[in-house]
């Protein structure tokens, strides 16, 4: 009889190829590195909890046909800490019976856990989710980009669609040209610093005030989550930063993912209420200055405002924001998008 059982870390080596049949296509990962990763992800988080494990599905021949990760986190919803949890990485072999993949999302979401946030899930998923009763949410959903050197990744737009890289290169010189005019700004009204995971640990309480439902850090967690984070993403660059305004008072905060190729990746964004506009712009100098030619990230509906005023464009993102939770005060919060959900608070 098959059944669905909590994972553990012997089940490692079926869990790696099962993901490598269901999406490890193009061999990216080596079997070493999907060990490790499995291993740090479910088993070592400094937040890890016996409740809220990640489960498996075994057939009736005592083969793993199936599995979801849970990655616990947590938030405070107007002062009350809240057990939260990541589902991820659910999967199902293709010889495994009909409704695996439901039937572990079911066992997920039947947890004693007070929210689910998913954030990267596909359309497959978003639709089983949604048959079980979870949300899509779709502010959570967009994302917004903006370019900072605008010639720079014209030419890399150009060369990833088929013009010569001889045309393209022979156009760098003058587009370098176009991007530092177009790229003048006048003297900044703040300073950017490196951001201690100390700091970035009391950012969102100290500087979000007002937020209703946001991230209780520290920074044994941080340091966990953002080495994930590098690991997954070896040849990208993380950046953190805090920003002070004229007054040398910290006025908010960002990180990012910069890519050898320029394309800056925010994994968070946030600010005083009353700073917001120095923050976005502290953000865009800062990642020009690092080289970035466009900068994205998932939608802050707070500064949706500042951002529009800065020629940023909006659209759907590549995946879906899902969530569920048996509260419907919390779910309104985050349907109306007064929630800092990052891309720390998703899925790694």
């Amino acid at each position: 009889m098959d059944l669905i059982r909590p994972f553990e870390r012997a089940d490692i080596p079926q869990i790696v190829e099962l993901f490598r049949a269901a999406f490890q296509r193009n061999g990216a990962h080596s079997p070493i590195q999907l060990d490790r990763y499995f291993e740090r992800v479910f088993f070592e988080n400094p937040r890890y909890d016996t409740e809220l494990p990640s489960w498996v599905h075994v057939s009736e021949t005592g083969v793993i046909d199936g599995f979801i990760g849970v990655q616990p986190k947590r938030l405070h919803f107007r002062g009350r800490p809240l057990r939260v949890i990541a589902a991820t990485k659910l999967m199902a072999a293709p010889t495994a019976t009909p409704l695996v993949a439901s039937r572990l999302l079911r066992r997920v979401l039947a947890g004693p856990q007070d929210l689910l946030f998913s954030d990267i899930s596909n359309d497959a998923g978003r639709r089983i989710f949604e048959a079980l009763g979870g949300t899509t949410i779709m502010l959570y959903s967009l994302k917004w980009q903006r370019p900072v050197r605008p010639v720079r990744h014209a030419l890399a737009w150009l060369r990833a669609h088929g013009v010569p890289a001889v045309v393209t290169q022979a156009l760098r010189p003058l587009g370098s040209v176009a991007d530092r005019m177009l790229g003048r700004r006048e003297r900044p009204r703040h300073s950017i610093e490196d951001l201690s995971l100390a700091s970035l640990a009391k950012c969102p309480s100290e500087l979000l005030v007002h937020g209703i439902l946001r991230p209780d850090y520290d920074e044994p967690w941080l340091a966990w989550l953002l080495g994930l984070a590098q690991q997954n993403e070896p040849e990208r660059v993380l950046f953190r930063r805090l920003v002070r305004d004229e007054r040398q008072e910290p006025a908010g905060w960002f990180l990012y993912f910069l890519e050898p190729g320029g394309m800056a990746e925010v994994l968070q964004l946030g600010a005083r209420k009353d700073a917001r506009a120095l923050v976005v712009d502290a953000l865009l100098a800062d990642t020009r200055d690092a080289g970035a030619t466009i900068v994205s990230g998932r939608l802050e509906r707070s500064m949706v405002r500042e951002m529009s005023a800065r020629h940023c464009f909006f659209r759907q993102a590549d995946h879906w924001a899902l969530v569920q939770t048996r509260d419907p005060e919390i779910l309104a919060t985050i349907a109306a998008g007064n929630a800092f959900l990052s891309r720390l608070e998703g899925e790694w």
